[in-house]
């Protein structure tokens, strides 16, 4: 039942089946379904809408404004794409999203999710929690201390913050936290945003590499799991 599809996302967590049953005989929700391989969103493309994808898996990418790096992202459902265009001044998505499988995704549009705030304390305050969630982990990633064991070497304190700037960068791109990640970057690109020697940035990677952590190919890093990092 659609009700029970509902009431397993995060913003209709709470409801009771009465609530879900009038937001669903109340609310035009468009349940599309999108084919293994296909873009069913392009960077750029008009936001301003709640875009849930419920069951598949999806390939993100996103690319620098000056096009010097993109990371692609593989993510499986469930997952709110980007619930912070929906309002506000930029309204656009900020990566192209393809069908890696069968999807199913939940499109509402801005005038419902309008509705659903006004009449729904529980969606509000879903929403607001989500939302708040994510800025604050934002800001919680910029102040973040990288801690230093005592008795390390200039050399190896050095090591030890270039290799945590490099993990910060990655994670800080990325969308979610956990999962495969692909940065195409050149690593003279990379020591230019962190202000570094490409030999350094190297040096670094290949030690990412020796433990496991990315697989280095000709201007890309290859992440198996970010969670790793």
């Amino acid at each position: 039942m659609k009700w029970d599809l509902l009431a397993s996302l995060p913003l209709f967590i709470g409801m009771s089946q009465t609530e879900l049953e009038n937001i669903l005989t109340h609310t035009r929700i468009d349940f599309q379904k999108v084919k293994t391989g296909e873009v069913f969103v392009k960077r750029g493309d008009k936001c301003g809408r709640l875009l849930i994808v419920t069951q598949g898996t999806i390939l993100c990418q996103a690319r620098s404004d000056d096009g010097a790096y993109s990371i692609e992202e593989t993510l499986a459902a469930p997952i709110i794409l980007q619930a912070d265009g929906i309002f506000g001044r930029f309204q656009r998505y900020t990566h192209t999203i393809k069908a890696v499988t069968a999807v199913n995704a939940i499109i509402i549009e801005k005038e419902e999710i309008q509705k659903m705030l006004a009449d729904s304390l529980i969606f509000r305050l879903n929403l607001a929690g989500f939302l708040s969630t994510r800025l604050q982990k934002r800001e919680q990633d910029l102040w973040e201390q990288l801690f230093v064991p005592h008795g390390q070497t200039q050399a190896e304190k050095g090591n030890s913050t270039l290799l945590h700037r490099i993990k910060t960068f990655l994670q800080q791109r990325c969308l979610s936290p956990i999962g495969h990640k692909v940065v195409h970057i050149k690593m003279t690109t990379l020591g230019n945003i962190l202000g570094q020697r490409r030999q350094n940035i190297s040096r670094i990677l290949n030690q990412m590499q020796e433990e496991g952590l990315v697989r280095l190919s000709r201007s890309k890093i290859d992440i198996p799991d970010l969670q790793r990092l």
